[in-house]
């Protein structure tokens, strides 16, 4: 895989392309609400992470989160798009679905758990993390997917960007979702990513709190998102009334 220019894949955008802007949009919407210190912030934190001269994609459902870390769904796990991707190694956290066949020098490794906050997810967050740092020490390249790329896959992502990256949950949460905004692990891995940063770093960056909207407890980066929408939903009613 070419490193020393940009280069563009020829490969399909999915049926899901004007959810995706949705998305995008909302997510528009809450980075600018963040202060101009939690910009800054995120900018240092890109410019780490996210190497300036890396592989673009027109498939906006693959989402690259380091030169060596690439987050998508289940759909673009075909042998065309893994290799023209660079990659060389593949976790699946999607075990309801059938071994993908895949070149036998592309490491195939499959993670146990379903999408259910009662799943115990955490007891994989080492042994994930764990892969995709051999694979990166290397050069590789590892693709982590599940069904969508949403929670499981997602909560993998996260937990590796803590303890190889020493970022806290709430920064390396905040990073995946501005590289893929869909992300949402459920609220059972939210738990457990949080007892895994407080075994890691002591000190906890989010915590679940109980939000009104959805009468349960969620953690406190999406209790935050929610206010934000009401606020500009609100503006939105004030304004269609004047």
């Amino acid at each position: 895989m070419e490193s020393n220019q940009f280069k563009t894949l020829d490969l399909n955008i999915d049926d899901n392309h004007h959810k995706e802007f949705k998305e995008n949009r909302v997510h528009d919407i809450l980075y600018d609400s963040l202060d101009e210190d939690n910009k800054h912030n995120q900018r240092i934190l890109y410019s780490r992470l996210y190497p300036k001269e890396n592989l673009i994609t027109e498939n906006r459902n693959i989402s690259i989160l380091t030169e060596h870390l690439i987050l998508t769904s289940a759909a673009n796990v075909v042998p065309d798009i893994i290799q023209k991707l660079g990659v060389t190694c593949v976790i699946s956290a999607a075990p309801e679905l059938p071994a993908i066949p895949l070149k036998t020098n592309i490491t195939y490794h499959r993670i146990d758990v379903m999408d259910s906050p009662n799943s115990h997810i955490g007891s994989f967050l080492d042994e994930a993390a764990d892969l995709i740092n051999k694979v990166s020490s290397t050069g590789g390249c590892c693709l982590v997917f599940c069904v969508a790329g949403v929670s499981r896959s997602a909560t993998l992502c996260i937990a590796y960007l803590m303890k190889y990256h020493q970022l806290t949950l709430k920064e390396a949460y905040d990073y995946v979702k501005m590289r893929r905004p869909r992300i949402k692990p459920n609220c059972g891995f939210f738990k457990q990513l949080i007892e895994y940063e407080k075994d890691m770093f002591i000190n906890g960056s989010v915590q679940m709190v109980f939000n009104e909207f959805v009468q349960m407890c969620i953690p406190d980066v999406y209790d935050n998102e929610y206010q934000v929408i009401r606020r500009i939903n609100s503006k939105f009613k004030n304004r269609c009334r004047q």
